[in-house]
């Protein structure tokens, strides 16, 4: 099965896809007034059986979040809820807890939940964000489980509407891994940015069209043996 082979059990849904879009696997990130809908799609390495359907709604400091990976054969749910708080100054931290679920037809149908909290710290142009997520080591079975995953990232705006972005993530005792990236926004209207990630090794880049109460964004990455990933996302932010 090809999903099994390139994957283990969430993997797909571990980090996010795009150093960009770290906002919504940080449940402290979600502490803004209004509300945003953000629909995504997308299919990794150009395969049909490898594609992601998500939802994700915030409002105010709570937000519901769904995904969707894989085909009829095998897939991955999950169903998440979190919220978030400030604590001191600048300094927000959230909690979230999620239902997982993977089924493998004619086999299995499992269920579990994780537990995840993470923190931010922003000012006018500096970002300090990081996560902790299965704390609670998510089991299956007696062998299927999800062991703690970890996020730390940092992030800059100049005055010239460059944004540097450097993060280090990792999977329980392992080593950690890097990525980092830079975006550029010569308008308003328009936010372009690159980037790479080292384990595994990629390039990834990333296209942003902000319309109004509309945001309209292409990312995707490369893996020089496995080719391209595509992801398509529509956000709506009255």
């Amino acid at each position: 099965m090809v999903i099994i082979i390139l994957f283990a059990l969430f993997e797909s849904q571990i980090f996010p896809y795009s150093i960009f879009l770290e906002n919504q696997y940080n449940p402290a990130s979600h502490f803004q007034k209004g509300l945003i809908i953000n629909v995504e799609t997308g299919t990794r390495f150009g395969l049909s059986e490898l594609r992601t359907y998500t939802i994700h709604t915030k409002i105010n400091s709570y937000s519901i979040h769904a995904t969707s990976f894989g085909n009829d054969i095998y897939r991955e749910n999950i169903i998440s809820a979190e919220m978030s708080m400030p604590v001191i100054d600048k300094v927000i931290v959230g909690f979230g807890i999620a239902m997982l679920n993977y089924c493998i037809e004619d086999y299995c149908n499992r269920f579990s939940y994780a537990v995840k909290i993470g923190g931010l710290y922003q000012n006018k142009s500096t970002e300090i964000g990081g996560w902790l997520n299965n704390i609670n080591i998510p089991r299956f079975s007696d062998i299927d489980y999800l062991p703690p995953s970890y996020s730390l990232r940092f992030k800059y705006v100049t005055s010239n509407n460059v944004s540097l972005i450097f993060a280090i993530r990792g999977i329980e005792s392992n080593l950690p891994f890097f990525n980092v990236g830079i975006s550029y926004a010569p308008s308003k209207i328009i936010t372009l940015g690159t980037g790479v990630n080292t384990d595994p090794l990629y390039l990834e880049y990333i296209v942003q069209l902000n319309l109004n109460t509309f945001i309209l964004r292409y990312a995707g990455n490369n893996q020089h043996r496995l080719g391209l990933s595509h992801f398509l996302g529509l956000c709506f932010n009255p």
